[in-house]
This record gives C-alpha cells, sequence and structure tokens, in this order.
C-alpha cells in the first residue's frame, strides 16, 4: 500500500487489523504509528507495547488469544529492527483477523530489504496490509515538522523549520528532537535561536555563508568559523549547500516555465517576502550548465567525504567551494 492509500483510511477509520510499517524513513514509521492508537483512541490497558529484544512470541500470542480484561480490545505493537518469523507473524495476524476486539501493529526499524518477506504475511485476505515509507522530499518533511511543532505547542514558521531541516543534514528525526527541545520557549522560533540553541552558529549563519559563497566573496574567514565551532561538520556543510541550490534551482525553473514566481507553488510553503525576492534574484544569476557544473561538484565532493579515509576533510571541502566560485 502506498503512503497516501494509507492516509486516505486512517482518515476515514477503514484500518486494517494488522499492518505493517516499514521502509527507508523511520520518523514516518515511528509518526504514523503513533496516528494509528490516536485514530483507535487506543487505552493504556487496552496495549501491549514490545520493544527491540524484548518481543517473544509466546506473550504476543497470549496477549492476543485472551479476552481482554480491563478494556474492550488488545492492541500488540511491536516496534522493532528484529525480523519476526513468518511462521509466527502468520500465527498474529491471524489471531488478529478472527477476533474482532484485536489490533496488530508492526514497526520494522531493520534492513528495508528484509521487510519484503514480512510483508507477505499482512495479506487483505487476513484483513491487514502494510505501508512502505520512502525518504521525505522537503515538502513533506516540512509538512510533518509543522504537524509535531503544532502539536507539542512550538510556536515556528515553515521558513524556520526549513532552515532547521537543511542544517540538520535532512535528518526529520534530529529536527523533531531538536522541536522537542525548543519547546521550553514561550515565544515564536526564529532563525537566530535555531542557530544559537541548536547548532551554536550564532556568530556564522549558514545562509550568510552560502550568500557570501554565491557572491564570489572571501569564504575563508567565515568557513574557519563554521568548522571551529565543532556542531557544523563538513558534510553537514556540504548538504546545507545543496539544498539552498536546490532551492534556487526550482525558483529558476519555475521563472522559467511562468514568467514568474512564487514561494509556495515552488516549495509547498511561503516564504518571508523579502527571503523569497532574494531567492529569486539569486536563481537568474546562474544558467542550466552552471547548476549542472556546480551540482557536479558537489556531488562528487559529498561522495569523496562519506567515503574516504585519511584525508583532510576541512581542506578538500574548502578547496571545491573555492573551485566552485569559479564556475559562478
Amino acid at each position: 500500500m502506498y503512503k497516501r492509500e494509507f492516509e486516505n483510511l486512517l482518515n476515514s477509520s477503514q484500518l486494517p487489523k494488522s499492518i505493517l510499517l516499514h521502509g527507508a524513513c523511520f520518523y514516518q514509521t515511528n509518526f504514523f504509528g503513533e496516528k494509528i492508537v490516536e485514530k483507535l483512541e487506543v487505552l493504556p490497558e487496552e496495549k501491549l507495547l514490545v520493544y527491540y529484544d524484548e518481543y517473544n512470541f509466546s506473550t504476543a500470542k497470549n496477549f492476543l488469544s485472551q479476552s481482554s480484561l480491563f478494556g474492550d480490545r488488545n492492541i500488540l505493537i511491536i516496534k522493532t529492527d528484529k525480523v519476526i518469523p513468518k511462521k509466527e507473524l502468520d500465527i498474529l495476524v491471524e489471531l488478529s483477523f478472527k477476533n474482532s476486539s484485536n489490533h496488530f501493529i508492526y514497526q520494522y526499524f531493520g534492513d528495508d530489504k528484509k521487510a519484503r518477506n514480512i510483508a507477505k504475511s499482512f495479506t487483505p485476505k487476513k484483513g491487514a496490509n502494510f505501508v512502505r515509507f520512502f525518504k521525505l522530499n522537503q515538502g513533506e518533511a516540512i509538512y510533518l515538522l509543522d504537524i509535531l511543532a503544532k502539536d507539542i505547542g512550538v510556536n515556528i514558521s515553515k521558513y524556520a523549520l526549513s532552515h532547521l531541516y537543511m542544517l540538520q543534514n535532512e535528518d526529520v528525526s534530529l529536527c523533531a528532537n531538536d522541536l522537542k527541545k525548543l519547546s521550553i520557549f514561550e515565544k515564536e522560533i526564529q532563525i537566530s535561536d535555531i542557530n544559537e540553541f541548536v547548532y551554536g552558529l550564532g556568530s556564522v549563519g549558514m545562509d550568510s555563508f552560502i550568500y557570501d559563497l554565491l557572491q564570489k566573496k572571501d569564504i575563508k574567514k567565515s568557513y574557519s568559523k563554521l568548522v571551529e565551532l565543532g556542531s557544523a561538520d563538513e558534510v553537514r556543510i556540504i548538504n546545507a549547500i545543496e539544498s539552498y541550490l536546490g532551492q534556487l534551482f526550482l525558483f529558476f525553473t519555475y521563472i522559467k516555465l511562468n514568467g514568474r514566481f512564487d514561494a509556495k507553488s515552488i516549495l509547498g510553503y511561503p516564504l518571508p517576502p523579502n527571503i523569497a525576492q532574494e531567492r529569486s534574484r539569486l536563481c537568474m544569476m546562474f544558467d542550466i550548465k552552471t547548476y549542472n557544473d556546480i551540482f557536479s561538484v558537489l556531488l562528487n565532493c559529498e561522495f569523496k567525504l562519506k567515503k574516504m579515509q585519511n584525508i583532510d576533510k576541512s581542506s578538500m571541502l574548502l578547496s571545491t567551494l573555492i573551485k566552485l566560485q569559479t564556475f559562478l
């Protein structure tokens, strides 16, 4: 089942009796597992929550086999990176199917290739199904983070969320943890707050660093400050640059097609007018070939940073960025 189909079922309350959640994005596996529990309005006494190595087949089977002592239902939730044997899964799915009071939620956080065999137990004939979650694009990630921010009472704009997402190397789980930390502030969270309290980058903003890079200014001093602070490693810096340039390219193609820009249509969320105007101006400084050359250099550097051992990563990235400026 695709995520969109699952979301439709979730909204209509027509949930499978048993469901497997898995995929490349563990945050979504957790997020939608919690949404199922919310939708079912599960009471504490109705559920058995099993984490990782706590799983025991006899305990799980007995829980689904017994009559509920306190509530009306038996809800089995298993969160693990271990593969449960197919024979055991078949029995748990069957027990959930036969008893209208049972539900089985299996949140699998292991190797997604192994989930193919697991999914075979979750057949619609047994009132079961599975959902595979792929890596979120930026718009989807900001949408989910915005939901979380509202749920935990964090007042933050989608633009600030985008800034957090870029600096956290597009890791939604890390962003979610940061939002929970920022919930202590009883005010709207600004980009300056994220730089100061999450990254310690208050003296050198990533956006201003990238802006100077694209304006072909001398970046050696500001780059050194970023690295010396220790909270912005080379991979995070290059990923932030790639994400920023990715936004510029989206603006570029939209303007070429429509003759104007609309940040919400381009990104899926609005930007402050001055920022949107700046993006629209910067994006037109480069042509298609320049964008291609820039992304080729950045991706090649990122690959080397992640794969090569015993290299001076800081010097390598700086030399790459200086080389990049020759294309501009």
